[in-house]
């Protein structure tokens, strides 16, 4: 039995094929176009959340960084207007204190002023260190107040201290100018201001930190040198030309000098040690202050007491309170 197939049926069947797979291949597509479609977009979101992410954490670190600066320059600013002031009353404390020549009664005191000085300036110090000083600014203001006054008391201190100096030293010209009527009998006192060739005035005895440019202490962890002056008057019948300082320690001990400066020179009760001696012209050095410096590393704390000595007869003495 012979079967035929119809050329149109086939025809048919090949086209239904030919779609189907057209069909198929525009589905392909399409999905291709949309996957593509939501990766593109994807990308797009993705960027602009990263942009946005990264400029804006950016910003928070610029204002991060602005902020403490601010801070650090409003603090920098107001611990250095505290530094000028406690650098201006360091001065004047120093350059009042240089200037200052008094004698043991008055010394105790003046040295405990001193020391209140220095613990305001510590207490300052302390202040200007501290990260939050901007916050106790009232406090600050009433310390450096409290400092301003006691430099004021000192400069009064100072200042009445002067004027006794200048008439101790008007009376000084006035005993020189003044002619000694000589006697027939007996000899005068070596003690009295009429018969001594060499007379002194106007005495100084500090500590000294060498390490700090030479400012003067009262502290004698601090003290590094000891320095001594002095005004001499000479008269011209003096024969002598050389002055013997004598430190006494608080120990009671003559503090003797390094590189062979002490030794030994005759006084009135017998032959004593020396720390150091200076010579002197009589023309030449006559109105002028003579200056001597003791170093060591090794102060004790107390009282010195210097005493200048010519020709065996103390003419001054001066004394100094180590803390």
């Amino acid at each position: 039995m012979n079967f035929r197939l119809n050329p149109f049926k086939i025809d048919i069947f090949a086209q239904i094929n030919y779609y189907q797979s057209y069909m198929r291949d525009r589905r392909i597509i399409y999905l291709l176009v949309f996957v593509l479609f939501v990766v593109t977009v994807s990308f797009i979101l993705v960027s602009y959340w990263g942009y946005h992410y990264y400029f804006e954490k950016k910003q928070q670190e610029k204002v991060a960084i602005t902020q403490p600066k601010e801070s650090a320059g409003r603090d920098s600013s107001f611990s250095d207007s505290l530094q000028n002031l406690l650098n201006a009353a360091v001065v004047q404390i120093h350059n009042v204190s240089d200037s200052i020549s008094i004698d043991s009664s008055s010394d105790t005191a003046l040295a405990a002023k001193l020391i209140e000085f220095n613990r305001l300036r510590n207490e300052i110090t302390k202040m200007i260190e501290n990260k939050n000083a901007s916050q106790n600014s009232a406090a600050d203001s009433e310390r450096i107040s409290k400092l301003q006054q006691s430099l004021e008391q000192l400069k009064v201190r100072n200042d009445e201290i002067a004027a006794q100096n200048e008439k101790l030293a008007n009376m000084v010209k006035e005993l020189m100018q003044k002619t000694v009527p000589s006697k027939p009998v007996g000899k005068q006192l070596a003690s009295s201001a009429y018969t001594l060739p060499v007379l002194v005035a106007h005495l100084r005895f500090v500590g000294l930190s060498v390490s700090k440019n030479q400012s003067v202490t009262n502290i004698a962890a601090q003290t590094e040198r000891l320095y001594g002056s002095f005004q001499i008057n000479i008269k011209p019948t003096n024969n002598d030309n050389t002055i013997y300082i004598v430190i006494v320690q608080p120990d009671g001990k003559t503090l003797m000098a390094p590189s062979g400066r002490s030794g030994m020179f005759k006084t009135d009760s017998g032959t004593r040690p020396f720390t150091t001696s200076i010579k002197f012209d009589n023309k030449r050095d006559n109105g002028n202050r003579l200056v001597f410096t003791i170093d060591s590393h090794n102060f004790q704390k107390g009282k010195y007491a210097m005493q200048i000595y010519h020709q065996g007869v103390m003419i001054g003495r001066l004394t100094r309170t180590l803390f």
